[in-house]
């Protein structure tokens, strides 16, 4: 059938487009357009014609994208493998570009499907990452250190450190204390912030006089204010400038003043002023005459304005006075205000500020100046000590490494043989600092070189600014056709493939009046481009909006929602928040209606009344004066102190272990206080008495199960919750000691409690950052007129513009200190900014859907009409949805109901374990042989060839395959596994092996577990489909009559339903019947792995097959358990 609709057929265009691989290309690619499946393409057709395929780079922003698109280019070349192309389009499209590939690959003897560890598909960090590791002289840093993901620690102490270490007559540091009221702590913060974020400004801090780097920042701002006079000049239509000016010779001979004189010089200039920074004052002065003090265009205009009212019959001039007032009327009313953008442009320019920074603001800022390159070295010498770095140090790092363009380093030289190919996703979400790297990697390549540059995104779906994502760098590249100094065309992709009919609609009728009219790189605004339909409709409304007038009502509306899609659709259901926050009646309401879902990452450890308590109790052990944390162990509910008996105890003069110590002397406690204190000290006695003596994990462990914390956890997810806030504590103690509570403190802070169900829940709950490249058959999004937190002050406010820095400080705290008008006019477009990215943020959410979308929110009843709802605040997401959708939303019932009851919520209690609580007795030992290893019928396993180094080299290998199971397979490939070989020889080193032995074991290992993650059936063996997977799993049964202990290597359940254990050998065989090898090693281990599965047998009954993996020969051998 043809194409009908022109954007279907520029998007067939587009994507044939896209396969050339001798063009460079940036594409647009919104939700739901298949951009992964096409980045996938490109790459297969680039596989067909490079000599190797490392010459092909492809880069993303996670390890999980990074390692989905490594598995998919693998899929798609084991599926061309086969001989039959399949029936649909797409495949057969996927299918012939991987047939060209795989022939390129038997010429050239890759063989990319057993050694995938070949296709350059990373990370940017991990690109930065390698570069700085060959560039050690340039990190500076020894050798390669750690990168952490929350570096707050360190900035604060780079900061702490170098306050600490100024002189008392350092002028600088005297004007940003006394500007911040002597605030020290604030002035840690605000640094610490400051160097967070020093990617961005760092480069354009320059060494030079004050007057020079004045004059230079000036200058930006007055390019600034000129950029935006151009805007609004450009607006002004034609045919209405000469009449508005000739308006304003009228006007301004009814007034007086500077006001008379702007619009006169208006007049003599046909309607405009020049175009100039200094002009910004006669600007304000025609802004201000056309506009009202809330920003819209005047409706009526009188003698303030210049166009006084008619007089009587005997005026002589009333006549022309009441036609020029008209005239003026109907100019803003009917012409100025149908004009889009013109209004917003106006009171942009009404808010621009001096080109000249005042002494006061300019004094403080020159101070930063002066500290902030010091403070950023200091914070390098702290990375060094501490071997850690952030993110940003690994890019500042890589791009320091390769040099510049005009002056290219031996690194970049290097690279630029290496790579012919570099294909970016999200592009969107790059920051200036990624989109240099990008622009250093592709310096001095040539148009018709044989080199191609493809990047993809879609601006629509940019929303992490927090991160430093600079959505503006994709319109400016999109509106040049150049990144650096390659030529790119524009490609836009516009078929939806993921949603029906219905969505489709909804979204290009909503959301052209949710995101702005037209792309804006300064305020990153970005318009909104229409999607065409491929798939059909479903039956009942696609979208549904829905207010409530009461909390309760918006929870119970979100249970039903999810309860009929339960039995509507087969497939995934989400609800999809701004904030966490949102979620605090929600997820209470699906408890109680037993409606299982996984949470990700929404409970914070910290935030959970059982972490509290153990956090409590562990400050209570390592501080024994701390009052207050023992006052919240005795508290919680495995003692439960009443408030007046804990009143008592806290007026006790001795320290708390002595009063825990005599509690059955305390008389003056309750007969039941006595009881509960008198078992919490039996308990705890005996820890103290080991406190310094044993491991601090070991005691608070101890503790925390004889007081009986298992017993006052109601949740399961309380005790994963615990497990992990003992790992955490395990990291982080020193010996018997937690040297540092503060940092222990902020590492739980950004834990998150595990999903509360498995994987197989059908209802995931997330934020809509979180949801950001996932679909769902049915979206829920409620809260919708909640609001975000109010942005925090930031010491400096900054943006990047094209000439340089935009750059102001916060005003000094002194009372009476006005507010800088630099430092307003940045926080008017970080909240432009802000509020852009809302309408894409409700974009991503409302895209997620496939079937169906359900919108609902709080809203109240418009107090003066009664018969409609409220209009939403502005800055909320119902508040931008709001002019596309207000006539579509049902009217508020006529008389206001009460809200709905979710549950009876008797009189808050105090939780606490039953007087009579006991810690349970150990279980009486079983009857019979109890054996650490299984005893097996057949001759035991001898293993003569097998040297104490071989057993060595087991143990290490199995840890990391451990650990590959925990990050998960995606986040490894044979990069990774190369950047362990250090950590692997140091600890082959402290085995007691020697250094010959310890690089040939490291060899062996690196090896094991590359042609692992590079074998089809070690990447099955670490599938994330599978259910309840477990790796070194202990498990303890009957065999018989013989109680077994034994470990598991690697356990999960099919999707057929089959339970699997495997056993991982890192046998070598050097002979030539490797088959003949693999059967006798079945034959070897065969009853061990048999006993493994009477273990398992005696807990279920699923069936149960038993196989041997041998990573070194990527051999396998399976078979079924005996029942």
């Amino acid at each position: 059938m043809a194409m009908r609709d022109p954007l279907q057929a520029q998007d067939a265009a587009a994507r044939e487009a896209a396969l050339d691989g001798s063009r460079s290309f940036i594409v647009q690619a919104p939700a739901g357009s298949g951009k992964t499946g096409l980045l996938i393409q490109r790459y297969l057709a680039l596989l067909a014609g490079v000599d190797r395929p490392e010459a092909i780079l492809a880069m993303t922003f996670t390890r999980k994208a990074a390692g989905e698109m490594s598995e998919r280019v693998v899929a798609a070349l084991r599926a061309a493998q086969r001989d039959v192309a399949p029936l649909n389009p797409h495949e057969a499209s996927i299918w012939r570009l991987a047939r060209a590939a795989l022939q390129r690959d038997r010429e050239r003897g890759w063989n990319l499907v057993v050694h995938p560890a070949r296709l350059r598909i990373q990370t940017i960090d991990a690109l930065c990452t390698a570069l700085m590791r060959q560039a050690p002289i340039t990190a500076k840093l020894g050798a390669v250190p750690r990168i952490v993901e929350h570096a707050e620690d360190l900035y604060a102490t780079a900061a702490r450190e170098e306050l600490f270490a100024a002189r008392a007559d350092d002028p600088a540091w005297s004007r940003l204390l006394e500007h911040l009221d002597n605030d020290a702590e604030r002035v840690v913060g605000q640094l610490a912030t400051m160097l967070s974020r020093r990617d961005q400004w760092l480069r354009h801090l320059v060494i030079g006089d004050t007057g020079r780097i004045r004059s230079a920042l000036e200058a930006v701002l007055a390019k600034e204010i000129e950029a935006q006079l151009e805007i609004v000049c450009s607006l002004f239509p034609d045919n209405v400038v000469d009449r508005l000016a000739k308006l304003a010779r009228y006007a301004a001979t009814n007034l007086d003043g500077e006001c008379a004189q702007v619009l006169a010089r208006c007049g003599k200039k046909n309607g405009l002023l020049p175009v100039t920074a200094d002009e910004l004052g006669s600007w304000h002065v025609v802004a201000n005459w056309l506009l009202t003090r809330q920003g819209h265009f005047r409706k009526q205009v009188d003698a303030e304005q210049g166009f006084p009212p008619r007089g009587d019959v005997f005026d002589l001039e009333g006549p022309e006075r009441g036609k020029n007032k008209q005239a003026m009327q109907n100019l803003l009313k009917e012409e100025l205000a149908a004009v889009p953008g013109l209004c917003a442009a106006l009171e942009a320019v009404r808010c621009l500020p001096s080109p000249r920074y005042d002494e006061a603001a300019w004094d403080f800022l020159w101070a930063l100046l002066q500290l902030l390159p010091r403070t950023v070295a200091r914070l390098r010498a702290v990375f060094a000590r501490e071997r850690q770095i952030d993110f940003a140090e690994a890019t500042l790092v890589a791009l320091e490494a390769l040099g510049r363009a005009d002056a290219p380093s031996d690194l970049l030289l290097s690279l630029d043989l290496r790579v012919e190919h570099l294909l970016v996703d999200e592009f969107q979400d790059t920051s200036f600092a990624q989109c240099e790297l990008i622009e250093r990697v592709t310096a001095g390549w040539t148009q018709g070189d044989g080199r191609s540059l493809f990047v993809v995104g879609d601006p629509m779906q940019s929303i992490y600014r927090f991160r430093e994502a600079e959505v503006r760098l994709f319109i400016e590249a999109q509106r040049e056709h150049r990144i650096g100094g390659v030529g790119v065309e524009p490609l836009t992709l516009s078929r939806n493939f993921r949603s029906q009919r219905g969505l489709v609609e909804w979204v290009n009728r909503v959301f052209p009046q949710v995101l702005p009219p037209r792309d804006d790189p300064v305020r990153s605004a970005v318009s909104f481009r229409p999607s065409t339909l491929t798939g059909g409709a479903s039956e009942g409304l696609a979208v549904t909006v829905d207010l409530c007038l009461h909390s309760n009502d918006e929870t119970r509306l979100v249970v039903d929602h999810v309860r009929s899609a339960l039995k509507a659709v087969d497939g995934a259901i989400a609800i999809l928040v701004r904030k966490r926050a949102d979620l605090n009646e929600i997820l209470p309401a699906l408890r109680d209606e037993r409606i299982p879902y996984a949470a990700v990452d929404i409970d914070l450890l910290s935030q959970r009344q059982a972490i509290l308590d153990l956090a409590s109790l562990t400050h209570a052990l390592i501080q024994p004066d701390d009052r207050l944390a023992w006052l919240s162990a005795l508290r919680a509910p495995w003692c439960g102190l009443t408030l007046p008996d804990l009143l008592r105890v806290s007026k006790a003069a001795e320290p708390f272990p002595d009063i825990v110590s005599r509690a059955a002397k305390l008389s003056a406690l309750s007969s039941d206080g006595q009881s509960r204190l008198s078992r919490f000290s039996d308990a705890i006695g005996p820890v103290l008495a080991q406190r310094g003596r044993v491991p601090l994990i070991t005691m608070v462990r101890g503790a925390w199960i004889a007081l009986g914390g298992p017993a006052c956890t109601s949740e399961a997810i309380d005790l994963d919750a615990a497990d992990r806030f003992f790992t955490l504590l395990g990291r982080h103690a020193r010996g018997s000691d937690l040297p540092d509570w503060e940092t222990f403190t902020r590492s739980l802070d950004v834990l998150y409690a595990a999903p509360e169900a498995t994987g197989t829940a059908r209802v995931q709950i997330m934020t809509l950052h979180k949801a950001k490249g996932l679909e769902f058959d049915v979206v829920i999004m409620p809260g919708l007129t909640r609001q975000s937190k109010e942005r925090d002050e930031d010491l400096l406010l900054w943006r990047e513009r094209p000439a340089g820095l935009l750059i102001a400080p916060v005003r000094a705290r002194s009372p009476g200190t006005r507010e800088d008008r630099i430092y307003r006019y940045l926080c008017r477009l970080a909240d432009d900014e802000t509020q852009a990215e809302l309408g894409r943020l409700i974009y991503v959410g409302c895209t997620r859907a496939k079937q169906r979308l359900h919108l609902t929110a709080v809203c109240p009843v418009d107090a003066t009409f009664g018969d409609r709802w409220a209009k939403p605040r502005g800055k909320t997401a119902l508040g931008a949805l709001w002019p596309a959708m207000e006539s579509e939303i049902v009217t508020p019932p006529q008389k206001v109901p009460p809200p709905l009851a979710l549950a009876a919520k008797g009189t808050a209690t105090l939780s606490r374990l039953p007087l009579s609580w006991r810690l349970p007795d150990s279980p009486e030992p079983l009857p019979g042989v109890i054996a650490n290893e299984p005893r097996t019928d057949s001759m035991p396993i001898v293993f003569d060839w097998a040297r104490e180094t071989a057993r060595q080299v087991g143990i290490v290998a199995h840890g990391l395959l451990l650990r590959i199971a925990n990050d998960g397979l995606a986040a490894w490939d044979e990069r990774r596994v190369g950047e362990q070989e250090m950590r692997i020889e140091r600890e082959f080193a402290l085995r007691g092996c020697t250094a010959s032995e310890a690089r040939a074991a490291t060899a062996q290992v690196i090896g094991a577990i590359v042609r692992t993650i590079g074998d089809p059936r070690g990447r099955w063996l670490f599938d994330p489909r599978h259910s309840e997977a477990r790796s070194e799993c202990a498990l303890t049964g009957m065999c018989g009559d013989v109680l077994t202990h034994v470990i598991v290597d690697r356990t999960f359940v099919d999707s057929h339903g089959v339970r699997w254990i495997v056993d991982f050998k890192l046998s070598r065989h050097e002979g030539a019947d490797v088959e003949a090898f693999l059967d006798s090693e079945k034959e070897r281990y065969r009853d061990q792995l048999e006993n493994y599965g009477r273990v398992v047998q005696g807990m279920e009954e699923s069936p149960l097959r038993l196989a041997l993996y041998f990573p070194l020969l990527s051999g396998w051998r399976e078979w079924k358990a005996r029942s």
